[in-house]
């Protein structure tokens, strides 16, 4: 086993820790995470709860303020300073313009998107992630409903809805997902002709038209464990990618295109685990723990509760 991987487990029995992956980390830290899989898997658990006091997240900032908003009786890290997503930092997103928007309709329910500042959540009703925007805008009450997420994604999902959506209409673009290429598909595809296509709804719709799904990594990882198809074509952030190379190693996977690659997530090496683990290190550089004031807390967790009921899962 891996030195640093060994200690990093050590570590987590030592200090009481619980380490709550997206799948996007980096592959290397995989093997330490108590839970691993998309943005639906990673609030599961926190739903759920851990025994452990303290909670090292390996994901983006925003996950760790969600996760120490739903769990404030837990101490919740970051490793070294944090990272911030751009599409959820993005000024277009902001608290002031989107409230703006939002009052003029204020008989009308706003679904947020999960990647978004934290403060922007408060004037939202519903939360989704990417994977389950169109699920959540059709859980809702009512035959119209107000959403402000991103770009590519809204665009995808304003095709499996049900109801009248009014979009928010200065919505961020995933520069990572939004850098694939048809070309590259294309290509790939002629290559590979008996391959099923999957891609994040984040791809540009020239994309995801032309795919045979595009949905949440989650349930990507479903339909390829169930799939007799051999082949797979992802248009995947690449950790993800090489997580299923690594799980379903009987199974051929095409990565769609090198640039889809985090430097969100990438920066979450295990060297950089393994210094948020040793609590004896006490450099700001090691860890950043998020908290979460009690009223932002309450609304959040809130939110994350009337997801997962509208998912039937509690």
């Amino acid at each position: 086993m891996n030195q640093q991987i060994q200690r990093i487990k050590e570590l987590k029995k030592e200090n009481d820790i619980c380490i709550i992956a997206h799948h996007y980390a980096p592959a290397e830290t995989h093997e330490v995470a108590d839970t691993l899989g998309d943005s639906r898997d990673f609030f599961s658990s926190v739903v759920k709860g851990c025994k452990e006091k303290n909670i090292l997240v390996l994901a983006p900032t925003f996950f760790a303020e969600l996760t120490a908003a739903y769990l404030p009786d837990k101490n919740v890290f970051v490793p070294g300073r944090g990272s911030t997503c751009p599409v959820a930092m993005d000024n277009m997103i902001q608290f002031e313009p989107v409230k703006q928007w939002r009052d003029q309709y204020p008989e009308l329910p706003l679904v947020i998107y999960g990647t978004s500042p934290l403060n922007l959540k408060l004037i939202g009703d519903y939360l989704a992630f990417p994977g389950d925007v169109p699920e959540v805008i059709n859980s809702v009450e009512g035959d119209r409903v107000l959403y402000v997420g991103e770009y590519n994604c809204t665009q995808e999902a304003m095709r499996k809805v049900n109801k009248e959506v009014i979009v928010y209409p200065k919505q961020p673009t995933c520069n990572v997902y939004n850098s694939a290429s048809v070309n590259d598909l294309k290509e790939l595809k002629e290559q590979y002709p008996d391959s099923i296509v999957m891609v994040h709804p984040e791809c540009c719709e020239a994309i995801t038209a032309k795919a045979d799904y595009a949905i949440g990594t989650g349930k990507m990882r479903e339909i390829i464990s169930t799939s007799s198809n051999q082949t797979f074509i992802l248009g995947v952030e690449k950790n993800f990618y090489l997580r299923m190379c690594k799980e379903f190693p009987e199974k051929t996977f095409v990565h769609l295109s090198s640039y889809i690659s985090c430097n969100v997530f990438n920066v979450m090496r295990l060297d950089k685990v393994l210094d948020a683990c040793d609590f004896s290190n006490t450099s700001e550089d090691a860890r950043l723990q998020v908290k979460v004031d009690s009223a932002t807390a309450e609304k959040v967790s809130s939110l994350i509760t009337k997801m997962y009921k509208s998912f039937g899962m509690l």
